[in-house]
């Protein structure tokens, strides 16, 4: 059990170390980014709430993503979300030079989001752990299947994205 001021640091650290992957997880089940930032801020509480049991049996960023999937699930079911929402007209995206790159960043970012969102809750956590840069072992600790298995749903995945990137783009 922690002190309530080293509680209080750890969950300072956690949340430095890891906000990047929380909200990536949370724009993976909530395209609107209000409600993105509501399932943020839902993720943090559940990480403060939890952190005091946490027993180091795992490895800290893997206990963190699980109660992340778990209260976005959790979130989407209370809240009745269409988990196959359109993506708003524009994306935030680091400035560009030229207007064109910038369009046609734009334009793939929407695509894969878009085909992203049409794959199942499951494939899509894996997804988004796979553009997190997580191993195969740390997406296995996580969603609970065997490294191997894990490696053949990621290949499955991607060839699947392909599919309806290009049915996106042929219409």
């Amino acid at each position: 059990m922690y002190k309530p001021q080293q509680q209080e640091s750890l969950f300072n650290d956690l949340v430095k170390d890891h906000k990047p992957s929380i909200y990536r997880i949370c724009r993976a089940y909530l395209y609107n980014t209000d409600e993105a930032d509501d399932l943020y801020q839902e993720i943090l509480y559940q990480i403060w709430k939890s952190l005091k049991n946490f027993k180091g049996q795992s490895q800290i960023g893997t206990w963190i993503y699980r109660i992340a999937v778990n209260t976005a699930i959790s979130y989407n079911l209370k809240h009745k979300r269409n988990q196959h929402l359109p993506l708003p007209a524009s994306l935030q995206l680091p400035y560009e030079e030229t207007l064109t790159v910038k369009r046609e960043q734009e334009a793939q970012l929407q695509q894969l989001y878009q085909a992203i969102s049409q794959l199942p809750p499951e494939e899509r956590l894996i997804i988004s752990l796979v553009l997190e840069e997580k191993s195969y072992k740390e997406i296995s600790e996580i969603t609970g299947a065997s490294i191997s298995n894990t490696g053949v749903k990621i290949n499955r995945i991607k060839s699947r994205l392909l599919q309806l990137i290009n049915k996106i783009n042929h219409g």
